[in-house]
């Protein structure tokens, strides 16, 4: 349902504003909107003078800085610490702050740049190393080394021509100044090496840039040694790396540790702080006053009055303001519903809130969402399939996210329903319990056809015109002449209709076809009046627009039966491929995908049905969220 809301106007001195706001934003209730005009009274847009300015001027500075540190500490291990209590940080406080992270940053900067370096040489020294081992075979052992330089190169095997494209152009340059030898590393790749004197350096180097030739470049600090001294540096560097990188992460634990709690407390009252501030834009003031207009729970409105009363004193009015027709329509929404229909309300966030003063169909869908699944999938083992993954899902990602948690309580509820309609069905993975003796409580869907696709038409009548009731239910709610008008023609139309079609099938006496064209009559020209010119055209086209609608509950029936079918499929497959295990192998096969697909597709169609055939009756979308001041707070 949607939470009747109040709009309240709190009035109080200019002295009591900061302690307002806090009151408020501590209270997490009212949903501050913009001040508007008021008979009798002056209004300008509140303003933070000078002294708020520079205090709001500080804090942001401060908050990005305290924003930074805290980023660059790493995670605590350990349980999550419980919330505590806001602190409050006077103005000392905070300029001591500003102190204190102003002198600690630069030198948990260095520390925080030397950890990250040290983790990149731990990460890469090893690839290095690896490749270095394949190519040191084939370097050789020169007598004068500092005449002459070693590259060493890695190529794609399938790329082994470019080494005899490379050693004709190093000839050109060189002459038979250069040895290269060449050989395979692994199944894919082909390691070479190349000696040839310094001074040709730079064109070699030219060279194979022009010829995208790999070279296994080596870190600065390694580029000018022999590969086999570059290899045991590397292994050095390696064993020295874990105690350097501890010493840092000591020293940054003994930097910080004194001071964690105390920045992320800092933190979150800047924020908090900061959010007050910002408010104070929305607030109507005069020369000794100020003027905060929001919205309210209705049913909050005293307990509001009472705690500002309490913990701020007579300086500061709350009262309830008359609603108008704008007023309503600019409400902010917030759903309430019972706890089983809760996981619910995020399907419809899905489309968009219900405008307030309209329906919230929340509860409609926790009842009929599960009972079309249930009905659509309808097997006794399959359902229990499904009840256990909801089950599972929360129990690993409940814990952790809302949305896992109303997704899981969705498969639960539809998988237990789907139990039901299985035993109702006589259906244990397909057609397996009819074979095993388990009879329907009311039809096999295999054989009564024409009783199931009448049940899911029956089922959409009601749907249907349960949205219809609905609609003009709002549209009288709302005095719209004109919705109202198209809800009534529609239902007296369709009552009409149907009143004929059942005398025609001998469902009824004879004489009820003229009270049902009579009503038919009546509908269309009830429809006609609401839309107008048009209505000519468009008003037997919503008719049958609406009895399309009814029929789409088919769907129901048909989702249904090609599960029955892709079941009977997979049982058939037992004893009918040869090998018994190859036959019990490709059931488990089907009857998983049946169980995924019957997660799936009735869960998909069913929304359809709500989304489209029924909400589209009476569902009006556009409304605003309720956001109460200080709900975003950490």
């Amino acid at each position: 349902m949607i939470v009747p809301m109040a709009k309240v106007q709190i009035i109080g001195h200019l002295r009591c504003l900061d302690e307002t706001l806090q009151q408020l934003y501590q209270l997490r209730l009212v949903h501050i909107i913009e001040h508007g005009p008021q008979a009798g009274a002056a209004l300008r847009t509140a303003t933070l003078g000078a002294e708020r300015l520079k205090e709001q001027e500080t804090l942001r500075y401060l908050r990005a800085r305290l924003e930074a540190v805290l980023q660059l500490l790493p995670p605590r291990a350990g349980p999550a610490q419980p919330a505590e209590p806001p602190t409050v940080f006077s103005a000392e406080e905070i300029e001591a702050l500003r102190a204190e992270i102003e002198t600690i940053t630069p030198r948990l900067e260095a520390l925080v740049q030397q950890m990250d370096a040290l983790r990149q040489e731990q990460a890469t020294l090893p690839r290095y190393a690896q490749s270095i081992q394949r190519l040191l075979p084939l370097v050789p052992t020169l007598a004068q080394p500092q005449r002459f330089e070693t590259v060493a190169l890695l190529l794609n095997r399938r790329h082994a021509r470019v080494l005899e494209l490379l050693s004709e152009d190093l000839t050109a340059l060189m002459g038979q100044r250069f040895v290269i030898t060449s050989a395979p590393v692994d199944g894919d790749t082909l390691g070479a090496v190349l000696v040839f004197p310094r001074r040709y350096s730079a064109q070699v180097h030219a060279l194979l840039g022009r010829e995208r030739v790999s070279e296994v470049r080596l870190p600065p600090s390694l580029a000018d040694m022999p590969l086999s001294r570059a290899l045991a540096t590397i292994e050095q560097r390696l064993h020295q790396i874990p105690a350097e990188l501890a010493a840092a992460e000591a020293e940054l634990d003994a930097l910080t540790a004194p001071h964690r709690e105390r920045w992320a407390a800092a933190s979150r009252y800047i924020a908090d702080r900061l959010n007050q501030l910002n408010a104070v834009r929305l607030l109507g003031a005069t020369e000794h006053t100020f003027v905060l207009v929001g919205w309210v729970p209705r049913q909050e409105v005293p307990r509001l009055q009472a705690l500002l009363a309490e913990r701020v004193g007579p300086a500061v009015v709350c009262h309830e303001l008359p609603l108008s027709e704008e007023d309503r329509s600019q409400a902010p929404v917030l759903l309430q519903n019972p706890p089983p229909a809760r996981p619910y309300e995020f399907l419809v966030r899905l489309l968009s809130l219900p405008r307030y003063g309209t329906i919230d169909p929340t509860l409609l869908m926790s009842l009929f969402l599960p009972l079309f699944f249930g009905i659509t999938l309808g097997d006794v083992a399959y359902g229990l399939a499904l009840i256990g993954i909801a089950l599972l899902l929360r129990r690993r990602l409940g814990g952790s996210s809302a949305t896992w948690r109303d997704l899981s309580h969705v498969l639960l509820m539809g998988g237990a329903w789907s139990v039901v309609f299985g035993f109702v069905y006589g259906e244990l993975l397909g057609n397996l319990g009819h074979q095993l003796g388990m009879h329907p409580l009311w039809l096999n869907r295999e054989e009564a056809l024409q009783p199931l696709l009448l049940f899911s038409v029956a089922i959409g009548v009601g749907h249907v015109t349960l949205g219809l009731l609905l609609g003009v239910w709002v549209a009288w709610r709302e005095r719209h002449r004109h919705a109202l008008l198209e809800k009534v023609g529609l239902l007296v139309a369709l009552m009409g209709l149907f009143l004929m079609a059942a005398q025609v099938i001998g469902r009824l006496p004879r004489g009820f076809f003229t009270p049902g064209l009579a009503a038919l009559v009546v509908g269309l020209v009830l429809l006609i009046r609401s839309m107008g010119a048009l209505g000519l055209l468009m008003a037997p086209l919503e008719v049958l627009s609406t009895v399309g609608n009814m029929l789409s509950y088919l769907r129901i029936a048909a989702i249904g039966l090609s599960s029955v079918y892709l079941a009977r499929v997979a049982n058939e497959m037992v004893g009918a491929l040869g090998p018994l295990w190859l036959g019990v192998l490709v059931a488990v096969f089907f009857h998983a995908l049946n169980v995924a697909l019957g997660a799936f597709s009735p869960t998909i169609h069913s929304l359809r049905l709500h989304y489209v055939e029924f909400f589209g009756k009476f569902y009006q979308e556009g409304g605003r969220p309720y956001e109460p001041f200080g709900a975003a707070s950490p």
